[in-house]
């Protein structure tokens, strides 16, 4: 089985895949930020498994690419899910962490041969889009596509275009890349439905998080594609995102989302 490490593995979203693909028999290596800071930070705070999870703390957006490679050295596949995750934030540490670190990851995969990367990348790539989605809009009917372009509000949607970007340019026959535009994933799911609106319609349950990295991690892509960029969140029936190429490149499904809630409302 690939060999894989997770950077972020101590976030929610690290942790739930750091978790199932360990669960299912992979070598998983954790990288994250030192834990003073993570915690300085207030990044999930609550969750008392993060610690068990972080082999190796090291700064992502500072860290040499020689100094990353030698920590890459001997795995076949990174989850690349470190990131400033704050839409708010307009200072330097959005350029330094969702940019430059992305850009040091790929450069130390390619270097010492990891064959597959999946980098997360954000639904708010395509936030402003929602906006022609009202009757008279462009995209009134529809849902919103990978192939109807971008539209952002923030640096950080802005730095995941990005880093989606250098992704497609280091893609090859050698290193495959996946950036996954990744829903709304919140501690409690349950949550999503009792709060509605935007946070249920982008809803990205739990268990579907892992089934897609699951996918993501396993399975092959179609024969001569070597880059694939995709949104991944849960069939919510407000969803307004296309799932596909992913749903067929990668040959996963979400759950049945009234079959979910009928077990959550018990």
């Amino acid at each position: 089985m690939p060999r894989i490490i997770i950077t972020g593995s101590c976030g929610l979203i690290g942790g739930l895949v750091f978790d199932v693909l360990k669960e299912l028999g992979h070598e998983v290596f954790g990288i994250d930020r030192p834990h003073s800071d993570r915690i300085s930070r207030g990044r999930n705070v609550e969750d008392k498994g993060a610690l068990n999870r972080l082999d190796r703390s090291l700064d992502i957006s500072s860290i040499s690419v020689n100094s990353l490679a030698k920590i890459f050295e001997g795995h076949d596949q990174i989850i690349h899910l470190a990131a400033d995750a704050d839409p708010s934030n307009w200072g330097r540490s959005m350029l330094e962490v969702n940019i430059v670190g992305t850009h040091t990851v790929l450069k130390a995969a390619k270097q010492v041969g990891i064959k597959r990367i999946i980098i997360a990348s954000s639904g708010l790539s395509q936030v402003t889009l929602e906006r022609q989605l009202i009757e008279g809009g462009n995209l009134y009917g529809k849902l919103i596509g990978i192939e109807d372009g971008v539209g952002i509000d923030s640096p950080y949607g802005l730095s995941k275009i990005i880093g989606e970007e250098l992704g497609r340019g280091f893609a090859s026959s050698s290193m495959e890349v996946i950036s996954v535009r990744i829903g709304t994933v919140i501690p409690d799911d349950s949550e999503h439905v009792r709060r509605g609106g935007r946070l249920m319609a982008t809803a990205f349950l739990q268990q579907d998080v892992k089934n897609f990295f699951i996918a993501a991690s396993q399975n092959e892509l179609p024969a001569n594609q070597y880059f694939l960029l995709t949104a991944a969140q849960s069939d919510s029936p407000t969803r307004f995102v296309d799932l596909e190429p992913g749903l067929s490149s990668l040959g996963w499904l979400p759950l049945d989302w009234q079959e979910w809630l009928s077990i959550y409302e018990g």
